[in-house]
């Protein structure tokens, strides 16, 4: 039988006597789609806080990085005296935010439509040119139509 179930098993056997194998039957049924909805639902839930949970990834990288896993944060934090370059980031899902900031004492170049990348991946950046970020500088990237934009509140 289903384990981890949500909603408490009726008495089917009381059922089947007092009403019948077809209602027996009939109920189960609606008892089975019920529970698997719930476990569906909790599935979805579980996967939307793990999304917006708003988990922040310290970094401290050599080299260059080319679709990057942000492994489901929303903040990428760089701490590196090496300077690299940066060409895509893994797992873009509409409407996803990712902001970046540099702390280390190297620059972080994030290349406009690299190669490098997978086509979903690549970075989208403002002016058709790449990004530069020095020390104790920000970038915000929103992912929209299979790529991530630079966002500019200009």
């Amino acid at each position: 039988m289903s384990t981890n179930l949500s909603i408490e098993s009726p008495d089917f056997d009381k059922i089947q006597q007092e009403a019948g194998l077809i209602t027996r039957n009939a109920i189960h049924l609606l008892w089975e789609v019920l529970n698997y909805e719930i476990a569906k639902r909790r599935v979805g839930v579980r996967r939307a806080t793990d999304y917006l949970s708003g988990r922040i990834t310290s970094d401290a990288s050599t080299s260059g990085e080319n679709n990057l896993d942000l492994e489901g944060s929303m903040v990428w934090w760089y701490n590196s005296a090496f300077s690299f370059n940066v060409s895509g980031f893994r797992n873009g899902i509409e409407g996803r935010i990712i902001f970046i900031h540099n702390v280390g004492a190297g620059t972080i170049t994030f290349l406009h439509e690299s190669g490098s990348s997978d086509a979903a991946n690549r970075l989208l950046n403002n002016g058709a040119a790449s990004v530069t970020m020095a020390t104790n500088q920000s970038v915000l990237y929103i992912y929209m139509n299979s790529r991530w934009r630079e966002f500019s509140a200009a």
